[in-house]
């Protein structure tokens, strides 16, 4: 399954120990989203049972400005002794084009299509009529002998690219950069499953709301993953509008 895949990538790294920080605090104010806000459950049930909230307790923000953090803090992108310089930069996150461009090379096309079609289904839920039959095409999990959607099916390349763009050879753990990915995916997962029922149910206002919610998702870890993409490995991806 997808979710055995990428847990058994996750597996596989050592962590140290209570090492991260929050982003952002669960108590500091009161969060209008009920969806984040919902119980994880020990994320038992998550695409990637790894991510950021998992291991602090802390969730990042819902739309993530990824703009507005520290530039030049090393603790941000990763943990250990780093060395900077002008030339090499931060050397616990530095990643190769040699890593990137394949990465990107075989994920981007799968990505990209996902997100196509998650815009799409946003227009479809907008409309004064929704077409249900063609909604609940865009959220289909590929149960039985389906192929999942690309929308779908987009999540386990997301997570395998985040991987491959954001692990750097000089720091083999993962740095935070990488599980705040997982936990937008993770998000972008739960509003997929909660869209598949709530169009199946015809419910137009959490379908729109599920949508809503997804589209902060993608769009916060794309700009994540934007960053890592130079003109060099491609061009970066668009924002769900």
């Amino acid at each position: 399954t997808r979710r055995a895949v990428v847990s058994g990538i996750a597996s596989t790294i050592i962590l140290p120990g209570n090492i991260f920080p929050a982003i952002a605090d669960d108590d500091a104010q009161p969060d209008p989203y009920k969806y984040e806000n919902r119980d994880r459950n020990k994320n038992k049930d998550a695409l990637i049972r790894e991510d950021y909230w998992y291991f602090s307790g802390r969730r990042p923000p819902r739309r993530l400005d990824i703009n507005a953090l520290p530039a030049d803090d090393p603790t941000w992108n990763a943990w250990g002794e780093c060395t900077k310089s002008e030339v090499t930069g931060n050397s616990c996150v530095y990643v190769s084009l040699k890593q990137r461009i394949p990465a990107y090379g075989k994920y981007s096309f799968s990505i990209d299509n996902g997100l196509r079609e998650y815009s799409q289904l946003g227009k479809i839920l907008r409309g004064s009529n929704p077409n249900w039959n063609e909604a609940a095409k865009l959220v289909d999990p590929g149960l039985d002998t389906r192929m999942p959607s690309p929308a779908v099916d987009s999540l386990l390349k997301m997570a395998l690219f985040a991987t491959q763009m954001l692990t750097s050879p000089n720091f083999t753990g993962p740095n935070r950069e990488l599980l705040v990915s997982r936990y937008y995916i993770n998000e972008c997962a739960y509003a997929l499953d909660g869209l598949a029922k709530s169009i199946d149910e015809r419910d137009v206002a959490t379908s729109l709301a599920l949508w809503e919610f997804g589209k902060d998702s993608f769009n916060s870890y794309l700009s994540i993953l934007n960053r890592s993409i130079s003109s060099k490995v491609g061009d970066k991806f668009d924002l769900v509008p």
